[in-house]
């Protein structure tokens, strides 16, 4: 859908809608970002489903389970009210459905609820999971132990790609990205390092150089927020190093954060969680939403 010349248009929110309460939170914080002006498009996926066996027959009408799919979202509408909803629904994979709604819509963003609790869940082909490795728009999963509007934001970063040429990388995005988030008040950007066991076991000394470390971290932090610029009015940002696996850092900050921010290099759905993922991990162990930005 192309934008008219000279005019501003609304941002454009969607999410993945079932019958799971994981969707209903996903709504309500959709809901909770989204501006006056926003539109939230609804998108519910359905399938003709799989009938097996040598000598049963059984008819299906696709007509009938596309009208019992398009009752059941209309309901959801029906009891949420809300002018800035509309619906739509689509045949197939529900992770193909999501993205191609939203390419459609040239959406802000995409917004999924995910029931899974680790990295197998993620592995294992799950709706949120397939939008965050496909989707190059920013995805959002709703998961963890608590859900609120997203006030107190973590963003992860780390200064690879910049340079003289790069001025930029996916760390500047995602910061900029939670700078402008409706609802955004403090952004506390973070660049997790770490000794593997065995340099600290060999080198004892090197515990003494830790406070290095951390002035490194925080270096890297400053750069990237340089580059970002100030943060809007009302919102306060401050930096940190912390120590740890990033994956793991950013977990643990989970615990007291609205939403974490991370950005992907988007290097590819299987190998990147075999090989291991930043994004992937947190989005399958984090405490509070992700939103992954590429």
């Amino acid at each position: 859908m192309a934008a008219t010349p000279g005019v501003v248009e609304a941002p454009v929110i969607v999410v993945g809608v079932d019958s799971s309460a994981e969707s209903d939170t996903a709504i309500e914080w959709a809901r909770a970002v989204a501006p006056s002006d926003a539109r939230i498009v609804l998108v519910h996926a359905w399938e003709l489903p799989i009938v097996t066996g040598y000598d049963v027959v059984i008819p299906l009408d696709p007509a009938e389970i596309e009208a019992s799919a398009n009752a059941g979202l209309q309901a959801v509408v029906d009891e949420l009210d809300d002018d800035r909803i509309a619906t739509e629904l689509v045949q197939g994979h529900a992770g193909k459905g999501l993205i191609g709604v939203a390419d459609e819509r040239d959406a802000s963003m995409i917004v999924v609820g995910h029931r899974g609790k680790g990295r197998m869940s993620m592995m294992l082909g799950s709706t949120a999971n397939y939008v965050v490795h496909h989707s190059e728009r920013p995805v959002i999963v709703i998961r963890g132990d608590h859900v609120a509007p997203p006030a107190r934001i973590v963003v992860g970063v780390d200064d690879h790609d910049i340079d003289d040429e790069h001025v930029e990388n996916e760390s500047v995005r995602a910061v900029r990205w939670a700078y402008d988030l409706p609802g955004a008040r403090y952004v506390e950007v973070v660049h997790a390092w770490f000794l593997p066991a065995l340099a600290v076991g060999m080198f004892t000394p090197a515990v003494a150089e830790l406070d290095q470390m951390d002035a490194a971290a925080n270096a890297v932090v400053d750069r990237i927020v340089e580059v970002v610029g100030p943060p809007p009015d009302g919102v306060t940002a401050t930096g940190a190093a912390v120590r740890g696996t990033p994956g793991f850092a950013l977990i643990e900050a989970s615990r007291d954060a609205d939403l974490v921010v991370v950005g992907s290099r988007g290097r590819g759905g299987f190998a990147e969680l075999l090989l291991g993922s930043t994004s992937a991990e947190v989005a399958a162990h984090s405490h509070a939403p992700v939103a992954v930005i590429r």
